[in-house]
């Protein structure tokens, strides 16, 4: 079967949401706004994320200093990169996060050559950090993972997709076979509006299932 997986790094791979402990420690302003507005659909996800970064004037070296004692791999995902490298399926890490950071991370945990990133890419500036998102292909996709999903699909490529948030909402109905981290907003809306999600805890569960849809057995 022609499968890719295509997973989130914040509150996903890792246990905590980098990103948010970034915003929380350094943003100077009211970075929350953006997140309601963006939830109320009043900005889209690329808007919000630039608006709120640019409250932060932190450099690469501090912001780094506060997460990497503090932020651990959620169980078996060096495990599902591993897998998915033997199995040749793609398994690419589709972020709204920081590129530094997700490399950082990936070099910590010795998985910096089992995946592909895919994240905007940061630039430092006196005016905070500004993102440049991969381009769309399709413009009416809602994000740039959600348009990962669709240009997949288009290949006949059955996608795999896991997340955590409302960012990764529109990717989640798109994929063929979306999984949720258990208690996540993401695992709330997809039981809210009856989207068949499986809610998982580790990444080991993830690959019992690649399994069994390769077996032909998943339901």
């Amino acid at each position: 079967m022609n499968l890719v997986v295509l997973c989130d790094f914040d509150g996903t791979i890792t246990t905590i949401d980098t990103a948010e402990l970034v915003l929380a420690r350094f943003a100077q302003g009211d970075f929350r706004v953006f997140d309601r507005q963006f939830a109320k659909g009043e900005l889209t996800l690329e808007e919000c994320l630039n608006r709120q970064f640019s409250l932060v004037k932190a450099s690469k070296t501090e912001i780094l200093d506060e997460l990497k004692d503090r932020v651990s791999f959620r169980p078996s995902f060096k495990g599902l990169a591993e897998f998915s490298k033997e199995e040749r399926i793609p398994l690419m890490i589709v972020s709204a996060g920081l590129d530094f950071v997700i490399e950082y991370f990936l070099k910590l945990n010795n998985c910096q050559n089992l995946v592909e990133v895919f994240a905007p890419k940061t630039v430092f500036s006196a005016s905070g950090i500004k993102f440049t998102f991969p381009r769309l292909v399709d413009n009416a996709s809602a994000n740039f993972k959600h348009d990962m999903v669709k240009n997949f699909k288009k290949q006949d490529r059955k996608v795999v997709y896991a997340g955590d948030g409302l960012a990764d909402w529109e990717a989640a109905k798109e994929a063929d076979y979306p999984f949720a981290i258990e208690g996540s907003r993401l695992a709330k809306l997809c039981k809210s509006h009856g989207i068949a999600c499986r809610v998982i805890t580790e990444f080991q569960e993830i690959i019992g299932a690649i399994r069994k849809i390769m077996s032909h057995e998943y339901c």
